[in-house]
């Protein structure tokens, strides 16, 4: 979540547009979100400025697929690095919009 999601989120509780339960709900995975194998930081973007990377290599293609969904779900952009053609597969099932840059071997 960047720092413009969670202020947008805040005056619209201000405003009545947003419960204070809906509000919760949004900020339900900050700080982190514990997938069971991996802890997603998803407030890493509101302390350094800068989304989690995913480092693909010695985690399976469902694991990546699965923290990529959960990054770009956030609304934050997501990079996944030493990532292989099956990965990328694996992470496009789960967010059409990812591309594969192979010469990079990373997926965005």
């Amino acid at each position: 979540m960047t720092r413009e999601q969670l202020q947008r989120i805040l005056q619209e509780v201000q405003d009545g547009k947003t419960s204070a339960d809906e509000a919760c709900e949004r900020l339900r995975n900050l700080p982190f979100e514990d997938l069971g194998f991996a802890k997603v930081d998803h407030h890493r973007t509101l302390r350094t400025g800068m989304p989690e990377v995913i480092f693909s290599s010695g985690k399976t293609a469902g694991q990546v697929a699965r923290i990529f969904a959960s990054l770009a779900g956030s609304g934050v952009n997501v990079l996944a690095t030493r990532a292989d053609p099956q990965v990328f597969e694996a992470v496009q099932r789960q967010e059409d919009r990812a591309q594969y840059h192979e010469l990079a071997r990373c997926i965005t």
